[in-house]
């Protein structure tokens, strides 16, 4: 359950109780290692600390979501993204600014993961794989233009494990 774990912090020598993040996902900024992230599903609240996890401050609020995990972007500062599903309805959103605003992405109606892969040649940018809902289709989409236009890169006969619902018997 949400909120039953406390975060502790491991700094000089020593523990401490970090305060107003139970039960939240927690991430490093992949380029500043005093910059963490945490989000709070049942709130819907994004939190921010430039003090090393010491302390957090609410910082955007990109909504309520039955998952708590957002991914950043390797090798870029501030670069966030986040699947906000609620009732089986939602998208992805991503916060190029820290955590601040999180507009929401065309294209995919739900998203229930998102991750990042290596991007095209010449891109400065990664891949991004969505598994959701484009165009009334569920399946593994691939974005190489930071999320505008989504092309499907499975199929209804590749799978890929259990995408698409179909767990193998006794699973």
């Amino acid at each position: 359950k949400d909120g039953a774990y406390p975060v502790h912090r491991y700094y000089n020598a020593a523990w401490s109780t970090v305060s107003g993040i139970d039960g939240a996902w927690l991430l490093g900024d992949p380029t500043d290692a005093s910059v963490f992230y945490a989000y709070d599903r049942a709130t819907g609240n994004f939190l921010k600390s430039t003090d090393m996890g010491a302390t957090f401050a609410k910082v955007g609020t990109p909504g309520a979501s039955d998952f708590k995990k957002f991914r950043a972007v390797p090798g870029r500062t501030g670069d966030l993204w986040l699947t906000v599903s609620s009732g089986g309805k939602g998208g992805l959103k991503r916060s190029a600014d820290g955590a601040a605003t999180w507009p929401t992405l065309p294209g995919l109606s739900t998203c229930n993961a998102v991750g990042f892969g290596k991007g095209l040649p010449g891109s400065s940018f990664p891949s991004i794989f969505a598994y959701g809902t484009v165009a009334g289709v569920t399946g593994i989409f691939q974005s190489d233009d930071t999320g505008a236009t989504w092309k499907r890169v499975n199929d209804d006969a590749h799978s890929y494990g259990v995408a698409g619902g179909k767990y193998p018997a006794g699973g």
